[in-house]
């Protein structure tokens, strides 16, 4: 009888390779998370199992679907990365793991570098751990080609890199909502896995994937990030049962529950660094406490450079100092359907114009209608983006002129009608003189002073004595936060309907603060895009065209409306049924990818 020990309560061949038992009991065992770990010290001894390496490979290992919140430098690439190497060495031929980021080169330095320098490391170790790399295809497949190249090398199984920005333009994980797990013939034993890195700076279609990876039972999941705003995709997929507004930090290391298909989070917070854990014991390759006091002293205490770089939570600014929010339009019924008194309408069309520099060129057109219940509200039109080439014969305003020329003349809308961002784009006045004419579309200074309008005909102060309804100037800082401000208070009086949702997504992104004297004031632009690394170029679109209806006579002031009343059936019963025309529609509607 061949001589046998005992291992996990096991017989093995004396001699037995301790990884090779331990890779089985991860196939085999109910309790995977200790095989894991053990695994990886065999894999990579010299590497430290800190607590929160422990914590995230325990979130893996025993959910569904992970999402790693958290601060620079606190080892989630790390975590993943030696997660999809153990499961590609235990499950080499029924196992598929796809790896995003955002680009090529992004997969290179950051995610898909480490995967390489793990799998280097490990078969320096162990050469006969399975597994080919393919440079070209940013992929470890299980199969070599062969001598004879008679059979072609699948990448169906092993570990795939996906780049989700190509060009600068984001392409997503569309092509990829179809990955199936790989099973073996006969047996339905395959895994899928997703682990998506940087995912706080893709788009928001790039969640819509695990829709049909979620159906798997052998799906498994991870989103990581640093957070940039709780709009973001990470803090989408990382939003608590309650609600941002219900998230209570208590400055360390948090789990929780998401609503995004009740994922498991761990938002490793940077003031709770196992760095502080043990004066004799440092990682420098995890974040210290010195470096989150530079940002704290450079920055600020409330600053979002802490919070994304330094905490790795969203800060309560980003919860509460927003100019407008999906919840406050909903509320409003800004999403709704209007009900109108009758087919009139003062028909404005609003440019946000952009040549280059990854801005888009985009054009909304906004009616100014009567309603039944009495007073104006606002029409609010699907934002178009208008082709410019920078190549073409024309140059840039040449092209946006004509685009404009043919609008108005295509919808009839009057050129003195029609509005467009002229800060900083003193040339587009001149491309449209020469298309238009005499009578030309209406500038509008963004970067000027607040106006002496009211911020709304029915909010008022007490001025000397005497009550007088409150100007932008004294509200306002800037005249583009009164611009901002004045979409938020035409929704929040109720006057805005069929507001397109990919407008208010990227309108929820812009924070605001109070400034001297009392005045409010909106992010600056260049601050947010360094912290969402992306332009609000269709809500800029809407503001202006809000703009040009309050210079054509449309007042923001707080009035009852019709739909507000819910004493009389019949209109219950026409708003509901207008309602179900509405989604047996958008059920028609083109899915994003």
């Amino acid at each position: 009888m061949s001589n046998t020990i005992d291992g996990y309560g096991q017989q093995w061949p004396e001699g037995a390779d301790q990884l090779r038992i331990e890779f089985w009991m991860i196939q085999n065992s109910k309790d995977k998370l200790k095989h894991y770990l053990a695994a990886h010290k065999l894999l990579w001894p010299e590497d430290e199992q800190h607590r929160w390496f422990k914590l995230g490979m325990k979130s893996i290992v025993e959910n569904k679907i992970s999402v790693f919140l958290g601060c620079a430098s606190s080892g989630k690439t790390y975590i993943m990365a030696s997660h999809a190497l153990i499961d590609f060495f235990c499950f080499p031929r029924n196992s598929f793991s796809l790896i995003s980021s955002t680009e090529k080169r992004s997969l290179e330095i950051k995610v898909f570098g480490r995967v390489k320098e793990l799998y280097n490391r490990a078969k320096v170790r162990y050469e006969w751990l399975p597994g080919f790399i393919l440079e070209s295809s940013m992929a470890i497949t299980p199969d070599d080609t062969d001598e004879e190249n008679e059979f072609a090398r699948e990448l169906n199984r092993g570990i795939v890199c996906v780049p989700c920005v190509s060009g600068g333009r984001f392409v997503g994980m569309g092509k990829f909502q179809g990955a199936k797990p790989p099973h073996t013939p006969g047996k339905n034993d395959g895994i899928l896995k997703h682990y998506g890195d940087e995912a706080a700076v893709m788009q928001p279609s790039f969640l819509d994937a695990y829709a049909n990876w979620t159906v798997s039972p052998g799906f498994k999941g991870v989103m990581s990030g640093n957070p940039t705003d709780i709009s973001d995709p990470l803090c989408v997929a990382a939003e608590p049962d309650g609600g941002w507004d219900a998230y209570h930090d208590n400055g360390k290391t948090q789990e929780w529950e998401s609503k995004w298909y009740s994922a498991h989070v761990v938002a490793f917070d940077g003031r709770d660094t196992p760095n502080n854990d043990d004066p004799n014991k440092k990682y420098p390759f995890l974040i210290s406490s010195e470096y989150i006091n530079e940002l704290r002293n450079t920055h600020g205490e409330d600053s979002w450079q802490l919070f994304q770089q330094g905490i790795g939570k969203p800060s309560r600014g980003m919860v509460s100092n927003r100019i407008i929010t999906m919840g406050l339009c909903q509320k409003n019924k800004a999403f709704d359907i209007g009900l109108w008194a009758d087919d009139k309408a003062t028909v404005i069309y609003a440019l946000d114009p952009a040549y280059a520099g990854g801005d888009r060129c985009v054009g909304t057109m906004i009616k100014i209608r009567n309603t039944a219940g009495g007073g104006q509200a606002l029409e609010i039109g699907q934002p178009e983006i208008i082709p410019v080439k920078l190549n073409a014969s024309m140059d840039a305003e040449e092209q946006i002129a004509d685009f404009i020329f043919k609008k108005s003349e295509d919808n009839e809308i009057p050129p003195e009608n029609i509005f467009y961002d002229s800060f900083g784009r003193g040339t587009l006045g001149n491309a449209f003189a020469r298309k238009f004419g005499h009578s030309c579309p209406i500038p509008v200074d963004s970067g000027s002073k607040p106006s002496e309008r009211p911020v709304r005909f029915d909010l008022f102060i007490i001025d000397k004595g005497a009550k007088r309804l409150k100007t932008c100037r004294e509200h306002y800082s800037k005249f583009v936060t009164e611009m901002w401000f004045s979409v938020r208070e035409a929704i929040e009086s109720g006057q805005v309907r069929s507001l397109p949702k990919i407008v208010a997504e990227e309108g929820q992104l812009r924070l605001f603060e109070i400034v001297s004297g009392n005045r409010i004031e909106a992010e600056p632009k260049d601050e947010m895009k360094r912290r969402i690394r992306k332009s609000p170029d269709l809500f800029d679109c809407l503001a202006i065209g809000v703009e040009g209806c309050r210079q054509r006579g449309f007042k923001i002031q707080r009035v009852p409306t019709v739909e507000a009343d819910r004493s009389n059936p019949l209109m219950d019963w026409f708003l509901q049924k207008q309602k179900d025309s509405l989604k047996m529609r958008r059920k028609s509607d083109l899915v994003r990818s």
